[in-house]
């Protein structure tokens, strides 16, 4: 439970650290009182024993339990147990410690336990061989533990340890055993808390009137507690009084020889309110919200040179920074219109050579709902959703700004920030995150679903939408069901549906209906009876076509747009013709559209708009509520369409899937949320040394996040491997590189080694799909810090192929020397506005030949037309610096200053 040991640099105090979690203490599960887990009190006893083995002290002489220790049913606690120095007797002080493991910064801490160590051992003047004592009379036990149970105190197998009693006057005898599958475990503590905590069950046994009483009663304080001998797998126990109400424990193993003593312990009864209070949750498990965080603007001492898309001319070199203007549209043809349009430029963006060293700026206007505000640009929402799908397959290459208005001077603060998605308001720089939701204690969930009213569920027969459907029924009383679907009831299952819930007292209507044909859904509408009306509409429909930017064609956006844009919207418009009253619109959105899922941009888009539609309907006082759900475990309807691959994929990048009972308790509790928004996923926030933490989860993941070199990866290690190469032998660079590139190639595929990724062997055969591809891409762009084509796979299609085509662009063949490389790639990483700070621009451009001597712009007699200096990429500049010229030594040097 401890793992680690922190000294102070001055004076005798320490703290150990460690942490608790069902996941890693699984035994601990057994340990419930009233429903909830709570860590044992014996717990607290093995921690101070522990403490005081570090600090040389044999006693625990008091301790005293303040608050309980509730465990979650998920995620883990961090521990802190502190010591303070010895005082003038030689006692040191000691506190138990306790918050969530991946608290916020500035979450405080919860104590739970306080007292003191001592050198002086307590006495072992016992021993318990005569067993059991003679004239002791035993004790029925078979139901004590169902006794127990009654009372509140919930003991699973580990802690049912209490295999026989005796009592002898006013002492009871006790013989525990660990579970057989438990022993394993014994010796890793001074004293298993089960067992210890097994001791204390036969408390009771001291009078017949106490195994009946009515209140749980646990561990309250400690005095004089030794540990004699460590390891004990089986224990006998004599419990004695102690004082007014506490008692003695004289505890030993299987030969009598003593293991343990406790001078005075006492019991207090533990309330449900105490209990609540202990585990009351601050935030909801799996629930999460989009929102932003404000930024400090960042100094920019020389702003980037950019331009706008439509003004570039293709015989002109191209800026740091294009800004895409979206032009703001609420209709779904403006929605299609605007995803076509930017899915064009994005393609065109990462097919032509000329944009490699550039960033793609795409800019809207009410695209995103930022503190309160309302979305007003339905169409700019979707291409969000696209352009974050585009961001995560091609890492640096693309920013999202929501911008008020045409105001665009903010360009040079926005690219400094290094975020990918970003909104300005009243002159404030915000960033995109996910936000843990508030969870409010005893809020029930808000009357969404009215039981006489009808209520729609499209998308019904398939998966999650049978599941909604009987949960409806089953714990929202629902009783007049309408379901749409494609196949209506020829869909599998759909029968049977229909039959399940008559069963259960409600009537249900299966139809046939194309949800994004209007006239179809009119008639839908059309058929919901007067006495009946529709209240409510759970919007399921969906398509999935996945393909990376570069593969989607107009047409297989269209199609996946569709059951949600243009279906949603037709919803919207029939509530308001016939005068629908609402008290529910819940739309299943997809997390896809909040992340950007790789190979899922046209579901990204139509998922995002979903999530843009339902917030401008609860700005404008209307119920709605998009739930961006995270990835499910049934491997049936559209997640099953995903494959290994991509659940593999999903996993690496930390999304665990949901079960069904997991993903109705979200349902249920995304209810209790006044929320146009709400992210039900399942996350492992634990951070990774190894990944950067994406942007969108910084405020969930305690971990610095420091500014990486565009495409991918630490400078750092790219140095490294650099160097490492450079101190290499010709014939070792090859090695390195192979490895490098089989390792990457085997984590992207899911391979434990590489011994399956053989070097001659041919990436398409290996199992490579078009987004693997590019995941594979930019983890050897990170590694390298490259910028490596999308096509590598295709390209270079085997891993030596590969291997020797790194080489070659880190130590490139021909007559240039090693020197002449340095200075490459030295130039290669300064931006143009630092050349021009430092002075550099015109003696670039004169060794180049642009520039006349004593001239500060390029020479008006050039026959060429030479470009001016804000024309020029980083590219061209080196180009025309190194082509043909000779740097000396001093030159070399000089570059340092850079």
């Amino acid at each position: 439970m401890l793992n680690a040991v922190l000294t102070a640099p001055e004076g005798d105090s320490f703290v150990l650290t460690g942490s608790l979690s069902l996941a890693t203490q699984p035994w601990l599960a057994d340990h419930a009182v009233g429903g909830t887990v709570l860590f044992p009190g014996t717990g607290f006893i093995e921690l101070a024993i522990r403490a005081g083995d570090e600090a040389g002290c044999s006693t625990v002489q008091e301790l005293t339990i303040a608050a309980p220790l509730v465990l979650p049913e998920r995620g883990a606690v961090s521990l802190q147990v502190t010591v303070g120095g010895p005082d003038d007797s030689g006692a040191c002080s000691l506190g138990v410690w306790s918050r969530p493991q991946h608290a916020e910064a500035d979450t405080p801490w919860t104590r739970h336990a306080t007292g003191l160590l001592t050198e002086a051992a307590s006495g072992a003047e016992f021993e318990l061989g005569n067993w059991p004592p003679a004239g002791s009379e035993p004790v029925q036990v078979d139901d004590l533990y169902d006794s127990l149970a009654a009372s509140g105190l919930e003991y699973g197998p580990v802690f049912q340890g209490l295999r026989a009693a005796w009592r002898s006057g006013d002492a009871v005898y006790a013989e525990i055993e660990v579970p057989e599958e438990h022993l394993a475990d014994a010796d890793r503590f001074g004293l298993h808390p089960a067992l210890l905590d097994a001791c204390l069950h036969a408390v009771g046994l001291r009078d017949a009137d106490e195994v009946e009483h009515s209140a749980a009663r646990l561990p309250f304080s400690w005095d004089g507690v030794a540990l004699h001998a460590a390891g004990a797998g089986t224990l006998r126990v004599r419990i004695t009084p102690a004082g007014s109400d506490g008692v003695a424990l004289a505890v030993a193993d299987a030969t009598g020889s003593p293991v343990a003593s406790v001078d005075t312990l006492v019991l207090r009864e533990v309330s449900a309110a105490q209990l609540s209070a202990a585990g009351a949750k601050a935030h909801h498990d799996d629930l999460f919200q989009p929102g932003w965080v404000a930024l400090t603007p960042p100094q920019v001492s020389a702003p980037p040179h950019w331009a706008e898309w439509d003004t570039l001319l293709d015989d002109r070199p191209v800026p740091e920074i294009v800004v895409l203007r979206c032009p703001p549209g609420d209709d779904a043809g403006a929605v299609h219109a605007a995803v076509r349009r930017t899915l064009g430029v994005l393609q065109t963006w990462l097919a032509d050579e000329r944009y490699e060293g550039a960033r793609l700026l795409v800019a809207t206007d009410g695209a995103v709902a930022v503190e309160g505000s309302a979305v007003t640009d339905l169409a700019g929402a979707a291409v969000w959703g696209l352009v974050r799908a585009a961001q995560s397959e091609n890492p640096g290459r693309f920013l999202l700004v929501d911008l008020p208005g045409s105001e665009l001077t903010e360009v040079p603060a926005l690219v400094a920030t290094d975020e990918p998605q970003l909104a300005v308001r009243d002159g404030r720089i915000l960033a995109a995150r996910l936000l843990r939701v508030p969870f409010t204690e005893g809020t029930a969930p808000r009357a969404r679903f009215d039981a006489g009213g009808t209520v729609l569920v499209t998308g019904a027969t398939g998966t999650l939408g049978s599941l909604v459907a009987r949960h409806l029924v089953t714990e929202y009383g629902v009783r007049r069901l309408l379901l749409t679907s494609r196949r209506g009831l020829q869909a599998p299952g759909a029968t049977e549906l229909v039959a399940e819930l008559t069963a259960q007292g409600a009537h249900t209507d299966v139809v046939a209906c194309d949800v994004t044909d209007r006239d179809a859904l009119a008639e839908v509408f059309s058929s919901v009876p007067a006495e009946h009306p529709l209240t409510g509409v759970v919007h399921l429909a969906g398509m999935l076509d996945d393909g990376v930017i570069t593969a989607l064609t107009p047409e297989r956006v269209e199609a996946v747009l569709r059951p949600k844009v243009d279906a949603v919207l037709h919803l919207r418009d029939l509530v308001v013709e016939r005068g629908t009253d609402l008290t529910s619109f819940v739309l299943f959105s997809s997390a896809a559209g909040t992340f950007g899922t790789p190979g899922q941009g046209n579901y990204a888009a139509a998922n995002a708009f979903l999530d843009a539609f339902a917030t401008q309907r609860h700005a404008a006082g209307l119920p709605a509520q998009s739930l961006a759900w995270g990835l499910w475990e049934d491997e049936a309807g559209m997640a099953g369409e995903l494959g290994d691959s991509a659940a593999q994929r999903m996993n690496r990048t930390g999304v665990e899937a949901l079960t069904n009972e997991q993903g109705m308790a979200l349902f249920d509790a995304s209810g209790t949320v006044d929320a146009a928004v709400l992210v039900p996923v399942r996350l492992d926030l634990s951070p990774s040394p190894d990944t950067e933490t994406p942007a969108m989860l910084r405020a969930l993941v305690r971990r610095s996040a420091r500014r990486t070199a565009r495409g991918g990866g630490s400078a750092a290690a790219t140095a490294a491997l650099r160097k490492r190469l450079a101190d290499a032998r010709e014939e070792e660079r090859y090695a390195i590189l192979l490895d490098l590139v089989r390792t990457h190639a085997a984590d992207v595929l899911g391979h434990a080694d590489t011994s399956a990724i053989e070097p001659d062997r041919a990436f398409k055969e290996l199992g490579f799909d078009s987004l693997s591809a590019v995941e594979f891409r930019n983890a050897v762009n990170a590694a390298t810090g490259l910028r490596l084509p999308p096509t590598l796979v295709f390209d270079y299609p085997s891993a030596d192929v590969l291997a020797e085509h790194i080489g070659t662009e880190f130590a490139p063949a021909g007559d240039e020397t090693d020197q002449d490389q340095q200075i490459r790639n030295v130039l290669q990483t300064i931006p143009l506005s630092r050349l021009r700070d430092a002075g550099l621009m015109d003696a670039l451009l004169e060794l180049g030949g642009v520039l006349d001597r004593g001239s500060s712009h390029p020479s008006e007699d050039d026959p060429d037309g030479q470009p001016s200096i804000d024309e020029l990429d980083a590219e061209a500049l080196i180009s025309m610096a190194l082509e043909g010229q000779e740097f000396d030594d001093a030159t070399t040097r000089g570059t340092g200053e850079l």
